[in-house]
């Protein structure tokens, strides 16, 4: 086999089931010359990846290797799907498949420059429809970033290359998010002044840190005074999508509030003169604020503020203590949905001497950013923002990333996650299920007929029936294609599996109605049930998988519940 392998232009490396190299070809050492010499039967693979970072990574990350070793050896038992990196200049895509009784077997395929991760990413499998995700994110006022599993851009959409300056979005394809960040500051003259060149250095060390420890948004400074807000979620196979939101006008009022604070301190002449202008220009702002002096006494509270926190008028012009504030909100029931560690806080007297930035949702259902800057010598200065908006974006992008984006069902990948789920939960006394691998009849001669249109019609309708058949908790999927799952819960006996199997048969048998053709469609479902003891989630979806095309092989409609 390695040697036909070394034929494809393959490269493979065998592990035993104790992660020992066992097997090895010669496009291995073609790709990985630095284990010439030195890979041997019996290795452990752990000492395979030393070699493999030790020349990757510079001086400032050797420390990590431990790290990233261990996180490498992880991957590599739990990959699921191919991913694509680059390696001395070449770009490799890499799976991991398990061989039975053996252990698993790592192969590399080098591609060309160009690949498909992108589509990938936005739910395009083999066989599926189009996508055209640049179309749908270049709609989006924010910019948008997919990374690879290696961290490196496979795709961004046009807000994105005008906020980072960039030429074209082609210009940030295989780059690191910090190389297309230099290049965004690569006008920086060596006579710049020195708070340009101090905010391109804090950039650099706030990206360094968030990107290898990922959570928390993150803020970066631009050229020109602009800021974008960085939010990054990543799914299960490493891949990264990258929210940025231009957030110059927050950033420009907020630094405006300190500059404003810090020259009422000065005097209280100048505080007098700035009165009225200050005034005018609190009640002209998007966002609410609130100032509180040393005896915790509100002092400034302008009316986007009182809108934003449905505060009385009456109240806040009173100049009233903070404290009565926080009584009148928590009557009115304003902290009802605040987390514990939020509503201790409030308890505790709701100030810290701290600059402090977190979020609260009010009963109205409106999310709203708080950030707190202390003043010198007692008080704070706290700004409120209605981000609503911005999270509702925020979660569309993540549906779209978990979410099939014809149907709206889950992606492959999640319905794996949902399954190994419910594996480890019977091994702590969960309930049984089974998993329902689903093949639609006819579906290619329609898509040929009628065109794609009209078939991506047949999915969605297909998705909608199975929806309304299963409606008892069952996770739903598409896994690409014509191709359906459905993960059923509570099936202790196999008539249970056998009834939703024939409820979904009976709902994809009506006739649909689409642009006035009458197309009929038949299912092939073959069904899996989940033997206790057993821990192996692929095995079940090859077993589902092996009992559907024994249905198919029969030529009409049907269900097989696979028997061992």
């Amino acid at each position: 086999m390695a040697q036909a392998l070394d034929g494809l232009g393959v490269a493979l490396c065998l592990f035993d089931d104790a992660d020992t190299t066992l097997l090895w070809n010669r496009n291995f050492l073609r790709f990985f010359p630095e284990h010439a010499s030195h890979v041997r039967v019996g290795e452990p693979y752990a000492l395979n990846l030393r070699r493999f970072y030790e020349h990757r990574l510079d001086t400032r990350e050797m420390p990590l290797i431990e790290r990233y070793i261990a996180e490498g050896l992880v991957r590599h038992r739990a990959q699921q799907r191919p991913f694509v990196f680059e390696h001395r200049g070449r770009r490799l895509c890499v799976a991991s498949l398990p061989m039975p009784g053996v252990g698993r077997v790592r192969l590399w395929k080098e591609e060309a420059a160009e690949g498909s991760e992108v589509i990938s990413v936005f739910g395009g499998l083999p066989g599926a429809p189009e996508v055209d995700g640049a179309v749908l994110f270049d709609h989006v006022p924010d910019g948008v970033m997919v990374t690879g599993s290696d961290n490196r851009i496979l795709w961004v959409n046009e807000p994105f290359v005008a906020m980072y300056g960039l030429a074209n979005r082609q210009a940030a394809l295989g780059l690191r998010f910090d190389e297309a960040y230099r290049r965004t500051w690569e006008g920086l003259r060596a006579d710049a002044p020195y708070t340009d060149r101090a905010l391109f250095e804090e950039g650099l060390t706030i990206l360094e840190e968030s990107m290898r420890f990922a959570g928390a948004p993150f803020e970066l400074p631009l050229p020109g005074a602009r800021w974008s807000r960085v939010i990054a979620q990543r799914g299960p196979d490493g891949k990264g999508v990258f929210a940025h939101v231009d957030i110059s006008v927050l950033k420009r009022q907020q630094h405006q509030l300190v500059e404003a604070e810090r020259r009422a301190r000065d005097s209280e002449t100048l505080l007098r003169q700035k009165s009225a202008l200050l005034e005018a220009t609190l009640d002209r702002m998007e966002q609410g604020i609130v100032m509180v002096n040393a005896d915790r006494v509100v002092e400034v509270c302008n009316r986007r503020a009182m809108e934003l926190l449905d505060l009385p008028e009456a109240l806040m012009m009173s100049r009233p203590h903070f404290q009565q504030v926080l009584d009148h909100q928590s009557a009115q029931g304003e902290f009802a949905e605040t987390p514990s560690d939020v509503m201790a806080f409030i308890q505790a007297g709701g100030i810290l001497d701290t600059t402090q930035r977190y979020e609260r949702r009010r009963p109205d259902g409106r999310v709203i950013e708080i950030f707190s800057v202390p003043m010198e010598g007692g008080g704070v200065v706290r700004t409120y923002t209605d981000i609503s908006s911005r999270r509702r974006d925020e979660e569309r992008i993540r549906h779209l990333a978990r979410h099939d984006g014809l149907t709206s069902l889950f992606k492959r990948e999640v319905f794996l996650e949902h399954l190994a789920a419910a594996v480890a939960g019977t091994q702590q006394g969960g309930e049984p299920f089974a998993v329902h691998y689903i093949d639609i009849d006819n579906f290619k001669p329609i898509n040929d007929r009628f065109g794609h249109a009209v078939g991506d019609k047949v999915l969605v309708l297909v998705a909608d029936a199975m929806r309304r058949t299963a409606s008892h908790g069952e996770v739903l999927a598409r896994l690409g294609g014509d191709e359906f799952a459905v993960l059923q819960y509570r099936t202790a006996e196999p008539s249970a599996a056998r009834a939703l199997a024939e409820c979904i048969l009976s709902a994809l048998a009506e006739p649909m109605q689409i642009e006035g053709n009458a197309l009929a469609l038949g299912a092939s479902i073959g069904i899996a049930i989940h033997v206790p003891g057993e821990d192996d989630p692929d095995l079940l979806m090859r077993r589902a998988d092996s009992a559907m095309y024994a249905v198919k092989a029969q030529g009409a409609p049907g269900i097989r519940i696979f028997e061992g």
